[in-house]
């Protein structure tokens, strides 16, 4: 995504946990349970982006306002979307067994910035 960089703002919003411990474990080394206020969200947050070193603004779907991003956007497990600078939804993707397509994101990308 870096080539991308000059030409788009990449976010990242942190949603529910998809395999909290208290609701479906997967027996991962790394387990958490459903956070039930922001700050546990945040904290889980924060062990990702410190432990995974990642770059990209990670926001949270706030849990004191009962997950409105959740509810308005329906990204579980995990969506990509391409917003234009009109704020409207050019690409919304969606798995395709199980993946997503990378080339489809980056057409949508690329059509967006030009």
């Amino acid at each position: 995504m870096d080539i991308y960089k000059d030409h788009i703002d990449l976010i990242t919003v942190y949603i529910e946990e998809a395999h909290a411990s208290d609701e479906w474990p997967i027996g991962s080394r790394i387990s958490y349970v459903q956070p039930k206020c922001d700050v546990d969200r945040i904290r889980i947050a924060k062990d990702f982006i410190e432990t995974t070193k990642y770059r990209i603004p990670l926001l949270i779907d706030p849990v004191s306002r009962d997950n409105p991003f959740s509810k308005m956007y329906n990204p579980w497990p995990i969506r990509f979307y391409v917003v234009d600078k009109m704020k409207r939804f050019r690409y919304i993707a969606e798995p395709i067994k199980g993946s997503y397509s990378l080339e489809l994101i980056r057409n949508a990308l690329d059509e967006v910035i030009q």
